[in-house]
């Protein structure tokens, strides 16, 4: 209901397209674009580039809240969503600085018996646990989407949910190419 006490309407087409796409495309060129800034500038400036490919999920899904559901209540496990992204984040980099030696990550080092704690601290033990947590936001969403009543708006989400969960991975996939030696150089 609007202040005027009135029933809003359906969101256009185009609105909804236009939210539920560009998150998704956005998506499919993170990975690409972080490599390429990562390359050019420095590997010191990819956690500017993940927070700010997490600043840009946060506005997608108040756009995408605001276009689907138009409520407030229904944007709170999106924006959870980021903020569990952001602290698994801060978790596996301080458990990357204190369990991985001062010479770097090598090529294969969590497959050494050595270098296996640190694997499930950095890499397992965080990805895991994110992945739940994302998960129940996920349901979370879903569920407050249709208690809002726009079931048939549901699938929108989804784009935007797969996005999340790919910005979420973009780390661990570093990590689990170098450390597992999963990438064959």
């Amino acid at each position: 209901m609007t202040t005027a006490g009135t029933i809003p309407g359906k969101p256009r087409t185009l609105q909804v397209a236009l939210s539920t796409i560009v998150p998704f495309i956005l998506g499919l060129c993170a990975t690409r674009v972080t490599m390429v800034i990562g390359e050019r500038c420095g590997w010191d400036t990819i956690p500017f580039v993940l927070v700010g490919w997490c600043v840009a999920l946060g506005v997608s899904a108040t756009w995408l809240n605001r276009v689907v559901f138009r409520r407030t209540k229904t944007l709170f496990p999106f924006l959870a969503a980021v903020v569990v992204i952001l602290l698994v984040w801060l978790w596996q980099r301080q458990a990357f600085t204190m369990l991985v030696p001062r010479s770097g990550l090598t090529y294969g080092y969590f497959l050494k018996p050595d270098g296996a704690k640190a694997g499930f601290w950095v890499l397992t033990c965080p990805f895991r646990a994110g992945l739940t947590c994302l998960s129940v936001c996920f349901i979370g969403a879903l569920v407050s989407g249709w208690r809002a009543g726009s079931r048939s708006l549901l699938a929108c989400i989804v784009p935007w949910w797969l996005t999340t969960f790919l910005v979420f991975s973009l780390p661990s996939m570093y990590l689990d190419a170098q450390g597992n030696a999963s990438v064959f150089i």
